[in-house]
């Protein structure tokens, strides 16, 4: 049972346009009480207030470490750090997480299930494309990452991308965040010119408008090919409070229909997402979070 959760899960931190899977499926998780101003920030005192037994904090890196074991010495609460980050680079790290939160938490079936369903539907997805290797080259823009961003947030190891064997356009950048997020030039994306643009629907509230005003109004993008051929798509927004790989996967199967209709003929994408977010997070929220995207959820778009 959770006694207190971070603030940017609570009521202290409203998102106007809700993007996470779980905080839809189980709105009560705002109820609860908030240990900290801000993410990764714990007051001391407001946590021992909470009564709570255990603290879990998301991270890996040293300094992570050293304000984990800070809170731990100064409240006696037990600090247990996972790992969050990008499950095409990461995933056994991730997977060890899921494994160890379930024993502590008793949950220990729940975690193999989960861990085997991605598993499933990995192997899905390879499977449609074995041997297959699409020749359009592919861009994803708008992804989030420490706040939204426009068409210049990418991700160079985009999960979608690498399972279903397709020709990422920023695959060559190498600096990249633990999500996976990367910042690219303009000039950069001119050059590159992708096929296919596909547009991350977290960029809807950057500012002034993100990735699809600056598709619309900026005269050099009208020069793109993605752009000539209205071969630009949206997905729902897979980073907001780290990566949610629920709707990292539901989005392979939307990318893999455009890229590979023969393939995934038999999939409908809206019905495979709630499919996936229903095993995930316990609720079909796709059509919630379609209403916060302003209803652009799996569209083409044209300019």
């Amino acid at each position: 049972m959770f006694v207190s959760v971070d603030a940017q899960d609570g009521r202290l931190y409203s998102y106007s346009f809700e993007q996470r899977p779980y905080a839809l499926a189980h709105p009560e998780l705002k109820e609860k009480q908030a240990v900290g101003p801000t993410k990764g920030v714990v007051d001391n005192e407001k946590l021992l207030m909470s009564g709570a037994e255990v603290l879990f904090m998301g991270g890996s890196t040293s300094s992570n470490a050293e304000v984990a074991n800070e809170i731990q010495e100064k409240t006696g609460v037990p600090v247990v750090m996972f790992y969050v980050g990008n499950y095409v680079t990461d995933s056994e790290e991730i997977q060890d997480s899921l494994l160890m939160l379930g024993e502590i938490l008793g949950k220990e079936q729940r975690a193999k299930d989960l861990i085997a369903y991605f598993d499933a539907v990995e192997d899905d997805l390879q499977k449609r494309v074995k041997g297959l290797s699409a020749d359009e080259t592919v861009y994803v823009g708008g992804v989030a990452y420490n706040g939204v961003h426009g068409l210049d947030g990418t991700d160079p190891t985009y999960y979608p991308f690498a399972v279903l064997n397709l020709k990422n356009a920023a695959s060559e950048v190498s600096s990249v965040s633990q999500t996976g997020y990367a910042q690219i030039s303009k000039e950069k994306l001119l050059e590159w010119d992708p096929d296919f643009i596909i547009v991350d629907l977290a960029t809807l509230t950057a500012a002034e408008g993100g990735a699809l005003v600056e598709l619309k109004n900026d005269p050099s993008y009208k020069e793109l090919t993605a752009v000539k051929n209205n071969m630009v798509y949206t997905v729902n927004p897979h980073t907001a409070m780290n990566v949610n790989h629920e709707t990292t996967l539901a989005n392979a199967y939307f990318i893999g229909k455009l890229l590979y209709p023969e393939q995934f003929e038999d999939i409908d994408p809206v019905k495979k997402a709630d499919e996936i977010y229903s095993f995930v997070v316990g609720e079909p929220v796709f059509e919630l979070l379609k209403e916060n995207v302003e209803g652009l959820s799996y569209q083409r778009v044209f300019f």
